[in-house]
């Protein structure tokens, strides 16, 4: 399993913009074999961030999703809307409580 967040911060002004953007992403990913989780999150406290929470079920689903064309295209189309490169961090599940 593949697990990993990208924390997205948009210039000021841009973040309705930068929002449009990302939700469609969800929209694109929800269709993908393997995409297990894809969960766009707003800050309440640090106005213009958010934070991709996303699971794929292995790493030939998320090698998909990562050269998806959307994907690809998705830098071109918020160069200008960002306030500094995107952050990605993977994780290893250590443990939770179901949804």
């Amino acid at each position: 399993m593949i697990i990993l967040t990208a924390a997205i911060k948009a210039k000021i002004g841009k973040e309705a913009e930068l929002e449009k953007i990302l939700r469609a992403m969800v929209f694109k990913t929800a269709q993908e074999t393997g995409s297990m989780e894809y969960r766009l999150h707003k800050s309440t406290s640090n106005q213009g961030s958010f934070l991709f929470y996303e699971k794929y079920s292995d790493q030939a689903a998320f090698e998909a999703h990562s050269s998806s064309e959307y994907c690809s295209n998705l830098g071109a189309q918020i160069s200008d809307l960002i306030a500094e490169d995107p952050i990605l961090e993977f994780y290893d599940f250590i443990d939770g409580i179901p949804e």
